[in-house]
C-alpha cells in the first residue's frame, strides 16, 4: 500500500471514530434531556396535586439531583438537594436521619467546586443531627464530631493561609467536646477513653509544632494561641506526656502485660520527644513486660529494630497491631544476618503542611477518605543515631524534581525524632534507612 493510500485509510478511520464519538455524545445528551424532562414533569404533576411541600416530591427530586450529579451539573444538583432538605425539615424535623445521604452528596459536590465554607456547613449540619436526634448513639455522636474535626484538619491545606489557625483552633474546641462526652458516657478510667485521650496527646504535640513553625504559621500561632494561653511549646509536650501516663494507668488496671508493655513504649516515645534520659529505662521496661506476656524474644528484638517517626499517630495495644499498621504504610523490614544491620524501608510518611513538615498529616473524614490533595514526593536515605536523631539525610530523587522539594524534605527529616534500635545491651545506630516522604507544596 502506498503512503498516500495508508494516510487516507488512517484519515478515514479517524473520521469514523470521531463520528462514533459524536453519535455517543448526542445519544448521551438526548438521554440526559429525556431524564431531566421526565423528573421535572413528575415533580410538576405532584406539586399541582399535593402542593410544593409534600414529601411525595422527595423521590423524584432525588432522581433529578442524581441526573445532574452524573452529568457534572453540580450547581443545579445542589439546588435540588437543598430543596430536599427543606422538605425533610418540614415533614420529619431538623434532626431527621433522612438528611444524612443528602448532606453527604452536598459535601462531595461542594468540595468538587472548592466551596470550603459550604462543606464546613454541611459537616456542622451532620454533627447537629447526631447531637440532637434521640436515636443517635454516643458512638455516632463522637464519630460525627471527629469527622468535623478531621475536616478542619484537611482544610488546613485547602484553605487560604490566614485561615489555618482558625481551623486548628476549631479542631481543639471539637476535641474538648469529644472528651467531655466520652468522659460522661464511659467514665475517667474506662479503656474506651484511651483513643480519645491519645488524640489529646497528639493535639498537644501539634500545638508545640505549630508554635515552633519558622514561618508565618508560627507567628499566627503565637498571636492566637501563645498570647492568650502563655504556654511554651515544651510545656505542651510535657502535657502530652502526662496524658500518655494517664493512658498507662488505665491500661495497668486490666492486668494485660502486652498492653502495659505497649503503653510503656508510648511513654518512652514521648520521653524521647522531650529529650529525657528516662526513655531507655522505659523501653527496657516495655521489653520486660513483653517477655512476661510470653512474646518470643526474637519478635521483641525485631520490634525494637523497626524505627518509626515519633509520635506514632494511633495508640495500639498489641505489638502485632502496631506492626500491621506500619506494614499498611509500605514498611519493609528484613532482619540482618549474623548481627548485620537490618534492611529497613520506613514506607510512606506524609507531612501535614509545608509549615508542619515533621507532623503527620491527620486522617481525612471517612466520607472523604479517597480525596487526594497535591503532594510532593521525595525518596530519602539517612541514618538514625542511637539517640533517635536523623543523621545525613539525603534526598535522592523527587517529583517534581526541584531543589526546593529536596531542601524541604531534608529539613523535615532533620527535625524528626525516631524510636531508636535496641540490640544487645544498648541502643545502636541504624544505617541506610530509606523512606518515601510526601508533603503538600505551598499554595
Amino acid at each position: 500500500m502506498s503512503r498516500s493510500a495508508a494516510s487516507l485509510c488512517f484519515f478515514s478511520a479517524t473520521l469514523t471514530f470521531t463520528a462514533e464519538q459524536e453519535a455517543d455524545r448526542l445519544i448521551s445528551s438526548i438521554d440526559y434531556i429525556r431524564e431531566v424532562d421526565r423528573y421535572q414533569n413528575e415533580i410538576t404533576d405532584l406539586e399541582e396535586q399535593y402542593g410544593p411541600y409534600d414529601r411525595a416530591l422527595l423521590e423524584p427530586l432525588g432522581g433529578l439531583a442524581n441526573v445532574y450529579i452524573e452529568n457534572g451539573i453540580l450547581d443545579r444538583a445542589n439546588s435540588i438537594l437543598d430543596r430536599q432538605l427543606q422538605l425533610l425539615h418540614i415533614s420529619e424535623g431538623p434532626d431527621t436521619f433522612s438528611q444524612i445521604t443528602i448532606l453527604q452528596s452536598l459535601i462531595k459536590n461542594n468540595l468538587s467546586v472548592n466551596d470550603l465554607e459550604a462543606v464546613t456547613d454541611n459537616y456542622e449540619n451532620l454533627q447537629f443531627i447526631y447531637s440532637q436526634n434521640p436515636d443517635a448513639t454516643v458512638e455516632e455522636k463522637l464519630l460525627a464530631i471527629d469527622d468535623l474535626r478531621n475536616w478542619h484538619h484537611l482544610s488546613f491545606n485547602l484553605d487560604i493561609k490566614r485561615n489555618r489557625i482558625n481551623h486548628f483552633i476549631t479542631s481543639r474546641r471539637l476535641l474538648r467536646q469529644m472528651l467531655t462526652i466520652a468522659r460522661d458516657e464511659y467514665g475517667e478510667n474506662d479503656p474506651l477513653m484511651i483513643p480519645f485521650l491519645y488524640r489529646e496527646a497528639i493535639e498537644k504535640y501539634h500545638l508545640s509544632a505549630l508554635l515552633l513553625s519558622p514561618d508565618e504559621l508560627g507567628y499566627d500561632a503565637g498571636d492566637r494561641i501563645f498570647e492568650p494561653e502563655q504556654t511554651q511549646p515544651e510545656t505542651y509536650l510535657r502535657q502530652a506526656y502526662e496524658v500518655v501516663k494517664e493512658i498507662r494507668d488505665i491500661v495497668q488496671q486490666s492486668g494485660d502485660k502486652e498492653a502495659d508493655g505497649m503503653a510503656a513504649v508510648y511513654e518512652a516515645d514521648f520521653q524521647m520527644l522531650m529529650g529525657l534520659g528516662l526513655a531507655q529505662r522505659s523501653y527496657r521496661e516495655a521489653m520486660g513486660l513483653f517477655e512476661e506476656a510470653g512474646i518470643d524474644k526474637q519478635q521483641i528484638t525485631d520490634f525494637f529494630s523497626r524505627p518509626v517517626v515519633l509520635p506514632v499517630t494511633e495508640f495500639y495495644s498489641t505489638m502485632s497491631e502496631a506492626i500491621v499498621a506500619q506494614d499498611a504504610a509500605g514498611y519493609r523490614y528484613v532482619r540482618g544476618m549474623d548481627g548485620d544491620d537490618p534492611e529497613v524501608y520506613l514506607g510512606n510518611y506524609t507531612g501535614w503542611n509545608e509549615s508542619l513538615l515533621n507532623a503527620a498529616l491527620p486522617p481525612a473524614p471517612e466520607l472523604l477518605s479517597n480525596f487526594e490533595i497535591e503532594l510532593t514526593r521525595v525518596e530519602m536515605r539517612f541514618r538514625i543515631s542511637s539517640r533517635g536523631e536523623t543523621r545525613n539525610p539525603d534526598a535522592e530523587s523527587s517529583i517534581p524534581d526541584t531543589v526546593q522539594a529536596k531542601v524541604d524534605s531534608r529539613d523535615a527529616l532533620e527535625t524528626m525524632v525516631f524510636r531508636p534500635r535496641f540490640r544487645g545491651n544498648r541502643w545502636r545506630m541504624l544505617r541506610d534507612i530509606t523512606m518515601t516522604y510526601w508533603y503538600p507544596p505551598e499554595k
